[in-house]
Formats: C-alpha cells, structure tokens, sequence
C-alpha cells in the first residue's frame, strides 16, 4: 500500500462577491503594520501572560454585550444565502437548493466574543497554501512562517487563516479568534508530501508556542479503510514525531474529506487510531449544517462525510462561511467544505486559551469535545472526560455541534475551594447569616469577586455573596399564633387582664410576638431550676448544640416590677446565628447577655413595659470564616397594654421594638481570588457584621372572650428592614380562636 503520492485540498467554494466594507476595526484589535518572522528569529519563548491574574471566566452573559457583536459588520456578514451544490447529496444534490448559513450563530461566537475574548496572546498555526498577508483581514497580526509561501498568497492557505484569525476589520467576515496572531506552514498542494518538512513545520509552531494547528488538507483516496494506518505512521516517522512534539502543548485540528458518501474516514484525520498517544490532543471535524433556536440545536444535515472511525474525537461545526480571499487586499468569497469547518475549532481553542490559561492543551481540546451539542442524535458511544462527567457520541455527528457559549460555562457541578482544604458546592452556602447580621455579609460580599473551579478544571469567576445564605425565618405571625394555641389563651387572658387591673403589671412579655433573645438565637431551651415562686429564678437552657445557663432577680419598685438577668451559653455550630453548613468547618462561640425588663402601671386599666438586652460574643470560625471579633449586639422594645378596650376582659397590646442585631464587630473571611499557576490564592477580607438598617416592628395583639370556654386572638405586625435586610418590609397577621371542652 502506497502511503503518499498527493496532496489535495478539502474545497468546495462559490465565486468571490466582493462586498462595500468599511474600514472601522469594530473589535477593538490592536492594528499595526503586518509583520512576518522567520522562524530562526523567534527566541525560546514568545509571548506571555501580561495579566498573571486574568485567569478567569465568566458564569453568565451580558444582552448588551451580545447585541453589539451581533451588529458587528463581520457577524452580519455571515448571515447569508446562497444556492448550495453538492454532489450526490440527498439534499443538496443536482441543481442544489437555497440555504440560509449562519456559521458563527450556530457555533454561538457571538456569546464568546461578548466576554472580551478574541484570542489575543494565543498564536494559532495551519499547514495549508500561501496566505494573503497583506489582506485586511491579518493586519496587526504576527504572522510567523515555515517554508516558503508565494508572497501574493493562495486562495486556500488565505480563507481557511482568514476563518481562524480574521480580525473583522472592514466587515467582510469575521474570525474565530479575531485577535490571535498567526502561523503559516506552507504546503504545495501542486507537489508530493515532504513528511519531514511536514514535520519541521510542526516543530516550528510548537517552537512559538502556537496552542492549536489547523489541517484542512488530505491525501487523496487514502482512509482509514483503505491504508494501513499503523504502517504509514511507522513510514513517516519524521512527520509523526513533530506531531507529537505539538501535541506536548496543543491541539491538532484535522478536517475529514467531503465525500458526503464516504465509507471511511480520511487517513490524515485519522493518524490517533495509528498513533493512539495523539488521541488526547486530537480533533477531527466534518461539515453539517444545523437547525437551532437559543436553547439548542435541533436537527442537523452533514454536507461532508461523516466521522465514521473518528466518531470519537470528532465534532461538527457549519462550514459554509465568509471567507477573505487571495484575489486583493478587500476581496471575500463564500467558502463551502470542511475545510471550513476545522478552523472554526482550532480558532475556538485559542478562545479558550485565553479563558482558561491554566488549562493545558488537551484539557482545552476535552473541553471543546464535552460540550460539543449532541442532543439533536442517538448516541453509539460515550467517552469519560472526568470523573462524573461522560459525553455521548455517534458515528456519524461524532461528540455533535460547536457549542462556545457551553465551552465557556461551568462543566459538571462548580466548587468554591476553602482556605482550609474542602469546597463547597457552587450554589450551597458556605456561611450562613442569622437575622443578627441582617444582610451585612451578602452586602459586603458582593464586593468581592471569588474562584469557583468546575469539573474539567475550568476557573471561573462570581461575585463572593453565592457564599452566604440567609438562616431560615420563621413566620412571625405563624409563631404568634402557635404559642397561643399551645398554651390556654382563655387563662393567659385573664392573668394578664388580673395584672393590668390589679397595678401589678407582670414583667413577662403579655403577647404572643415574642422578641428574639440571644438565648432563641442560638437556639436554646431553658429548663427551669428553681420553682416558680420566689424573687430569684435559675435555669438551665439546652439545645442541639448549645448549653448554658440563665439567671433571673426580680425587684418590687412600689408601682413598678423590675427584672434584671444573667445569661451564659456556649454554642457549637454557630456564633448569634452566623453558621456554615455541615461539614465545611466546626465553628463555636461563647455569649455572655444581660437583660432589663421594667413594667409600670401607667392608669387603672393601662401598663407599660420596657424590655432591654446586651449582649457580647466571641468565639472561633470555620471553613471561609476565618477570626470573628468581639461581636456586641442589643435589643429594646416597649409595649403599652390596656384592659376592657371593647368589652369586659379583652385586653389590648400596642408595641414597638427593635429587635437583636449586632452593633459592632467584624469577621475576616479567607476568600479564594486568585490564581498563580495552578494554585489559588486567598486573601483575607475583614467584613462588618453590623446590618446597615436595623428591623423595627410596631404592631398590636387583641385578645377578647367569645364564650365562656371561647377565646379569640388576633394580631398584626409591620416589620420595617425585616431579618435587617435593607429595604425588606414585610406585614404580618394572625388570627386564633381557641375553646375549650
């Protein structure tokens, strides 16, 4: 078996329709005058990371960032129809038919280019005919060469690099990696393979650093089928060896034939399955034209062979396209053919290069593979790229369609790493906020932009509040109520009523809105020491994961009644209700309060009260919570009640109050925001827990007999910066009816 006699090229293309393009550079590419290096002027290294710390991507997309790229002139350009040809096809065969292209849409380039990205910093190679340098469309760029090109260029080697790199200057098309600068291997379709040559050429675009090498070129009637693919990689050594030199660092891109009846893949798109080691950094592509709507693409007619033995390192994308051509500096044509189609992935590479630049080449090349769209197909096979993270493909679509906006979105389940070790899940809180701290943690996290990682090891950035989730509140009105309907509302009533009639209004809170102590929020149950008589009152307060203990004096001021109280609590879990979830650290607290509560008469059916407390806190964090201050925090409020409002033994209670929240002191929160090499770097941030609007309630409770064993309950409260979260109003009611048999 013959290994190599020619070389042809993969092109099916219209006659070049020259367009009126302006001359606005609409991407913002830095344009200077065209410069081509020989190799032996290129150093060891080329190029490098001016922002070491722009390592990162984006989790949404901007409207308006989109809208302008879409009113790109380059990107509008790429709509279009035409009459597409194609011999033998079921679809388009004899005369053709109309078809409407819309390549960069259905790749969804629009979404990539919105972020930012052009591929500036990434050089991109191809081995294909002479390249035009001095069309529009490479202006600015580095153009770096091995071989020797025809000055003037040639039509294929110009439309495929114009595909790849075209930076979009005077609208006549627009390039996958618009601002990327360029390789060329020059190869001589009117000559026989130089394996060797072919080789050297690789090592050259390896030498500079180029992340991804385009081949839209084949050996005639050579597949898979038809050669014996292990004995040409034994015979063409020379070649093979540059591969793998490239592969080290980047990924080779290598379009099918567009035989639409082949039975068998095209040998040079197919080397992996002779050289398995190549697989990893390896990508085949065909032609197909898709249907799709935002969510997806729907169906697909391929237009070149199928992926057949590559199926699985291969992938789809529309390779009917503008494209620049050789002809003159502003001259455009229609391009049809996988040849097309290849370097669309490789411009999508250097994208993604610049994304993720800690991401080697084959972990780049995986992530264009595993969120190619393979949903419009039946699966034959499925490939595992991570653990957890599978992707399905087929014979003839291989992994599916182009897909950048999903290349650049969080793969599999996304993690926020913690300066101690562990992670939390994306989307799980790894703080939560009691009502104390209000929205004081979210407020100031918002400021700070985090790392969350995904899995295939993509960096991605996100505003720093996705830590911190407010603590479950309870209905305040469903409280109310249940606390009345546990105890008997006909006896609570009375006493309450005896109290305010007697002129010995009870220091007790009288209503069923009961305010929050330090004790409540962190959860504690006292349990009483002492019997219920006496001036002094002892008890011990328990919970999940607290203990402590509570100490109460009471005092006869003549009218007046005074309670004065001590409360110690050690807590684990939480410090005033700020907590992590389980799992993410083991944080404690220590709390120390005191309590005033003072009621007065204030008229023969009328009593005041007055309910006080501050408290201080100290105790240790977990997980992002690094130290915490001394947190103070207080409460005050003050009811007024009144006997016999609308009938003989109601009573009615108007209150007032703002409830617990912290009033000084801070945390300092160890945040993951930035990247140096592989390894992420936290960095404290001392946050105040002090709410910035404090909740204050006002609001009354109407207690009223409706039979002798009936009584009825009914409240309302206004809540101004409920849980002290600004600008949170919330109106709350209740109403209870209790008998008793």
């Amino acid at each position: 078996m013959k290994n190599a006699l020619c070389v042809v090229s993969l092109l099916v293309f219209a006659a070049c329709h020259p367009d009126d393009m302006s001359t606005d550079n609409q991407l913002d590419v830095s344009i200077i005058p065209p410069v081509s290096r020989p190799l032996d002027d290129i150093g060891p290294t080329v190029g490098g990371d001016p922002f070491p710390w722009n390592r990162y991507f984006v989790t949404e997309f901007d409207q308006a960032a989109l809208g302008a790229i879409r009113a790109l002139p380059g990107y509008v350009a790429n709509t279009f129809r035409f009459n597409l040809s194609v011999r033998d096809h079921p679809v388009y065969g004899g005369f053709g038919a109309m078809v409407t292209a819309t390549p960069l849409a259905a790749a969804r380039l629009d979404y990539a280019l919105s972020t930012g990205l052009t591929g500036a910093g990434q050089i991109v190679s191809l081995i294909d005919s002479g390249v035009r340098l001095s069309h529009d469309q490479f202006a600015g760029k580095a153009i770096y060469s091995s071989g020797q090109p025809p000055t003037a260029g040639e039509f294929h080697g110009t439309a495929v690099a114009s595909v790849m790199v075209g930076n979009g200057q005077g609208g006549g098309t627009l390039g996958f990696a618009p601002g990327a600068d360029l390789h060329q291997g020059h190869l001589n379709y009117n000559a026989g393979v130089n394996w060797r040559t072919l080789g050297n050429h690789m090592r050259d675009a390896a030498s500079i650093g180029a992340i991804a090498s385009n081949n839209s070129w084949g050996i005639r009637d050579a597949t898979v089928r038809s050669t014996d693919v292990a004995a040409f990689v034994r015979n063409t050594q020379t070649y093979i060896s540059g591969l793998r030199t490239f592969a080290a660092d980047g990924v080779i891109v290598f379009a099918l034939q567009n035989d639409y009846r082949a039975d068998s893949a095209s040998l040079m798109a197919a080397l992996p399955l002779g050289a398995p080691d190549l697989e990893s950094s390896w990508i085949s592509v065909i032609n197909a034209i898709p249907t799709f709507n935002d969510a997806g693409v729907t169906s697909a007619v391929r237009i070149s062979t199928a992926c057949l033995e590559t199926a699985r390192f291969c992938m789809a994308a529309n390779g009917q396209i503008k494209v620049a051509t050789e002809w003159h500096d502003s001259g455009y044509a229609i391009g049809v053919g996988a040849s097309f189609a290849a370097p669309q992935v490789a411009g999508s590479i250097a994208l993604l290069a610049e994304a993720f630049p800690d991401l080697t080449a084959a972990q780049l090349r995986d992530r264009l593979l595993v969120t190619a769209d393979n949903r419009f197909f039946a699966h034959d096979g499925v490939v595992t790229f991570a653990p957890g993270i599978t992707h399905g493909y087929n014979a003839e679509f291989g992994h599916g369609f182009l897909d950048l906006r999903a290349a650049l979105l969080p793969i599999g389940q996304a993690v926020v790493p913690l300066a101690d070790g562990g992670s939390v899940d994306l989307g799980s809180a790894a703080i939560v906020a009691g009502a104390a701290v209000g929205d004081s943690l979210a407020q100031s996290l918002a400021a700070v932009n985090i790392v969350t990682t995904d899995q295939m090891h993509g960096h991605f950035m996100v505003a720093g509040s996705v830590l911190a989730a407010a603590a479950p509140r309870a209905d305040p009105a469903a409280l109310a109520l249940m606390a009345g309907l546990r105890s008997d509302m006909g006896a609570d009533r009375r006493a309450m009523h005896a109290a305010i009639r007697g002129g010995n209004a009870v220091a007790d809170d009288g209503t069923g809105w009961h305010d929050a102590t330090g004790a409540d929020l962190l959860g504690g149950d006292a349990v009483a020491l002492t019997g219920p008589g006496g001036d002094f009152r002892a008890a011990v307060l328990m919970g999940d994961a607290m203990a402590g203990l509570a100490l109460n004096q009471s005092f006869d001021l003549g009218q007046a009644q005074a309670q004065v109280g001590f409360t110690m609590m050690q807590a684990d879990g939480s410090i005033l209700g700020i907590g992590a979830p389980q799992g993410v650290g083991d944080i404690r607290s220590v709390t120390h309060a005191l309590h005033l509560d003072v009621a007065t008469p204030l008229a023969a059916d009328m009593a005041l009260r007055i309910s006080a407390e501050i408290g201080v806190s100290a105790g240790q964090g977990a997980g992002v919570l690094g130290d915490v201050s001394t947190l103070v925090y207080d409460r005050v409020g003050l009811s007024v009640a009144r006997a016999d409002v609308g009938t003989n033994g109601d009573v009615l209670c108007v209150f007032a109050r703002q409830p617990i929240a912290v009033t000084q002191g801070s945390a300092r929160l160890d945040l993951p925001v930035q990247m140096s090499g592989n390894e992420i770097g936290f960095v404290s941030h001392d946050i105040g827990l002090a709410p910035a609007a404090r909740q204050r309630d006002l609001g009354f409770e109407y207690r009223v007999p409706v039979s002798r064993s009936g009584d009825l309950s009914l409240g309302m409260m206004y809540s101004r910066n409920d849980g002290n979260i600004t600008g949170q109003d919330v109106l709350s009611g209740f109403v209870g009816l209790q008998f008793g048999f």
